[in-house]
């Protein structure tokens, strides 16, 4: 139940980056790459967000969970949250660079990154 609140808590923060800045560009993403599966044909930029929220979160906690027992052994707690942070910007920057998504508010991005990091970081101190 925690993981899937964590991974609420992350799509809706990256949905948060999407929603603040109306100039975010996924149209290579609806036109070029989804418009040939018939699922997504005609798709709007709301859904488009959505996908690419849900494929950041979903990446985030693989990179999470694949790298927990070096966190655990190497990290120990002084530096969990330096390493949550390059967990989540590792995700966003390989996600948003094979969606190709262009645009989006820098600002916004590092306040993603913060809050991500923090919701990662206090998520594994109520265990």
């Amino acid at each position: 139940m925690r993981n899937f609140i964590v991974f609420l808590l992350l799509v809706f923060s990256n949905l948060f980056v999407f929603l603040t800045h109306q100039r975010t560009d996924i149209q290579q993403l609806l036109e070029d790459d989804l418009s040939y599966i018939m699922l997504f044909s005609g798709m709007s930029k709301f859904y488009g967000y959505l996908i690419i929220s849900l494929l950041v979160s979903i990446f985030t906690l693989f990179l999470k969970s694949y790298f927990s027992p070096f966190i655990e052994v190497y990290l120990l707690y002084f530096q969990r949250f330096g390493f949550y942070l390059l967990i989540n910007l590792i995700s966003i920057a390989s996600v948003y660079l094979i969606l190709r998504v262009y645009g989006y508010s820098r600002l916004f991005l590092l306040i993603y990154l913060a809050a991500s990091s923090l919701i990662l970081y206090y998520s594994d101190k109520f265990k």
